[in-house]
């Protein structure tokens, strides 16, 4: 079995309003505060416009990628 890992755009919360990067289509960013959140961009939508994946969004995921898909966040933050 071959294990592939996914690396995903992460920072705090105040990294992401500084840098307020447009996420491209489908593109996913993690929030790392208190509560980790996530937002999906469109291709033109800053990060600071974009709403964040909800309950329902996650479901969405779930049923596309199934319930056995782990993401893994480092330490570090990398927004760029």
């Amino acid at each position: 079995m071959t294990i592939r890992r996914i690396k995903l755009r992460r920072g705090t919360p105040t990294e992401w309003q500084n840098s307020n990067p447009a996420l491209h289509q489908g593109e996913v960013g993690i929030e790392l505060g208190s509560v980790i959140r996530m937002k999906a961009g469109d291709g033109f939508t800053s990060w600071n416009d974009l709403p964040y994946i909800d309950d329902a969004g996650l479901n969405i995921l779930r049923q596309e990628y199934g319930d056995e898909v782990a993401f893994e966040l480092g330490l570090a933050t990398t927004l760029n």
